[in-house]
């Protein structure tokens, strides 16, 4: 036992240490897995592994780079005018005494603190035109740098997965060793492939609804608050909440009107409800579908160890671990506790 318990610190700490170089390879392995079921078609088709992995892997990119260009302007600006859409937003709150009451002037308190006449006066400082993209990358050679990485890694899993199996595999066990485990490895990705593709088609339906609804509520930029959710909604339930909030001060600021933040907030709310309680159950197998608890711990946990990008892949990577163990028996009752009373029918026993 404390073996284990050293040898899992060291790859807690490894993990940490080297999220830097570990979390665009993660990022680069979910994207090879998300793209696969597509390429396993363009493969029924008879086209090379390598064209169809470019041109899937070009194809994200593009989307990407559209993205950014596009959107990151606007998420910019909201950004900047965060400490302006929350004062906006306390304005709106009743004065009537109350708990809103101390909140607002808690709230007024706290600027106050924060604003000290010793403070040196903002400086507006204005981008040229050539300079926008830049700016609005961040740009971090460090985000450039991670997103070639992720992009690259993804283009070789998917062109050469072929060539990695059959290394892996070496020259040393005997042909039925070697196709058990090429079984074991195909229904593994298999699984985590249907798992990221699927819930991936539910958040952009989901992103793109929410856009409709609020261009239909005159909320500005709606394409923003559609891609903001189809990402955030990576992170179940928190996730949700995070953009429930987001979306109220959005709406009651741009509308000045608390019962219209209210309604924005609201019409999400009915939506998010619709697709975890009907949507994505009925969608997702029981097989792949992950216990509430198991999800909390597993955002908290990479959440802490790799930040914003870590709750972002927790659920990805909570399911990768539980459909792999859902390939031993050994591993079962594991499977089970990350699948809550969805695992108490689990599949039959595959392999020892």
């Amino acid at each position: 036992m404390p073996v284990v318990i050293i040898c899992s610190l060291l790859i807690v700490g490894t993990l940490y240490v080297a999220r830097d170089l570990i979390i665009p390879v993660v990022l680069g392995l979910l994207l090879a897995l998300l793209l696969m079921p597509l390429l396993r078609k363009l493969q029924a088709r008879k086209v090379p592994d390598a064209v169809s992995a470019f041109v899937l892997v070009a194809c994200v990119v593009v989307v990407f780079a559209l993205g950014v260009l596009t959107l990151a302007g606007q998420a910019q600006q909201w950004l900047a005018d965060t400490p302006q859409l929350l004062s906006k937003a306390g304005q709106l709150l009743p004065a009537n005494a109350g708990p809103l009451q101390h909140l607002r002037e808690a709230t007024t308190a706290l600027q106050e603190i924060t604003r000290s006449e010793h403070t040196a006066k903002p400086v507006q400082v204005e981008v040229a035109s050539q300079d926008t993209l830049l700016t609005v990358l961040g740009v971090s050679t460090h985000f450039a740098g991670t997103a070639v990485i992720v992009f690259v890694l993804a283009f070789f899993l998917l062109a050469f997965q072929h060539s990695l199996v059959n290394s892996v595999l070496g020259n040393g066990t005997s042909f039925d060793d070697k196709r058990n485990i090429v079984e074991l490895i195909r229904d593994i990705e298999e699984g985590v492939s249907r798992y990221l593709f699927t819930v991936t088609l539910i958040n952009l339906a989901l992103g793109a609804t929410t856009a409709l609804i609020l261009w239909l509520m005159s909320i500005p930029n709606p394409v923003l608050w559609g891609v903001l959710v189809a990402v955030a909604n990576f992170v179940p339930h928190v996730g949700a909440f995070f953009c429930m909030a987001i979306l109220f001060i959005v709406g009651a600021v741009s509308h000045e009107s608390l019962m219209y933040g209210v309604g924005t907030a609201g019409a999400f709310a009915v939506l998010t409800s619709i697709e975890s309680y009907f949507v994505t159950p009925l969608v997702l197998s029981r097989s792949l579908q992950l216990s509430p608890l198991a999800i909390i711990l597993s955002i908290l946990f990479w959440g802490w160890l790799w930040g914003i990008a870590g709750g972002l892949m927790a659920a990805p990577l909570l399911a990768m671990l539980k459909i792999t163990c859902d390939e031993f028996d050994s591993l079962r009752p594991l499977a089970q506790f990350l699948a809550g009373e969805h695992g108490k029918n689990g599949k039959p026993p595959s392999v020892t």
